[in-house]
């Protein structure tokens, strides 16, 4: 997928390979100027959220749905974030995307720009789960909100078992979920311990599961920075997984069966077609 949202020829086979996953490689500066075009690429890209909102509401009074307009925008502005910050994202395996919808769909976090990547993926009939603390944020909290997201209080255990079921209705009334199985953005290109939180919603609402594994992230930003970096991200998208014949019994071993596949694609990443 390019940054404007078209299908990319996928990384050739002597791409690169990711980082060290012991490691986190810091995107370098390059100067004064070059950081100085990255934040006002940044506030462009930010500030179009503004306008493009304004049409989301056009079109959600047109068509008479809400649903229609949010749609609008959740395939819009993640893609021309990305497109102002000169981003691309190299996809492989893109036909999961729709193969199965509703779907509780899980991408690996390393900073505060890969949501984006993965929401630039997701286009329409979605919402995000996000941390509580990004409800307070004055920019990606209120656009969360609009999309219908959802804020996950980890430290109440009650609470989040009630927004987990908020989430389990909502997956069944056709709405793809988007989380960050982590719970939070890790310093490390590797895979952290996976929560059960995105497993237990999937067998709930009974919807499969799709893996989106991103292999380089840290080369657009650094883990807490908003200050973003031009590149290419690879992403992989593993087919959907059923979750039918899960128990809770058993959760825990597929919880690392669905992490092994993230190793296993981090490894040995899948060439295109």
């Amino acid at each position: 997928m390019t940054a404007g949202g078209e299908l990319a020829d996928p990384a050739p086979a002597g791409n690169p390979p990711p980082a060290d996953p012991g490691g986190w490689d810091v995107p370098r500066s390059g100067g004064p100027i070059a950081g100085l075009r990255r934040q006002v690429s940044m506030v462009a890209g930010f500030g179009l959220a503004l306008p493009l909102a304004a049409g989301a509401l056009g079109v959600g009074l047109l068509s008479r749905s809400r649903r229609h307009g949010v749609n609008f925008f959740t395939s819009t502005w993640p893609k021309v974030l990305l497109a102002t910050n000169g981003i691309r994202i190299n996809v492989v395996g893109a036909h999961n995307l729709t193969a199965e919808r509703p779907a509780v769909f899980l991408y690996n976090h390393r900073n505060r720009v890969d949501p984006f990547v993965a929401a630039a993926l997701m286009r329409d009939n979605w919402i995000k789960i996000a941390k509580k603390e990004l409800a307070r944020d004055p920019i990606i909290g209120t656009l969360l909100k609009l999309n219908d997201g959802v804020f996950l209080d980890r430290d109440d255990t009650a609470a989040a078992v009630e927004t987990l079921h908020q989430v389990e209705e909502r997956a069944k009334e056709g709405l793809s979920i988007l989380i960050a199985p982590e719970g939070t953005s890790l310093e490390t290109t590797g895979v952290g311990p996976f929560k059960k939180g995105a497993f237990r919603i999937a067998m709930a609402a009974g919807v499969p599961i799709v893996p989106i594994v991103i292999r380089n992230a840290e080369i657009i930003a650094a883990r807490e920075s908003m200050e973003i970096h031009p590149g290419t991200v690879d992403v992989a998208v593993l087919p959907p997984i059923p979750v039918d014949d899960w128990t809770l019994d058993a959760l825990p071993d597929r919880i690392a069966e669905v992490r092994g596949l993230y190793l296993d694609t981090l490894a040995d990443w899948p060439a295109g077609p």
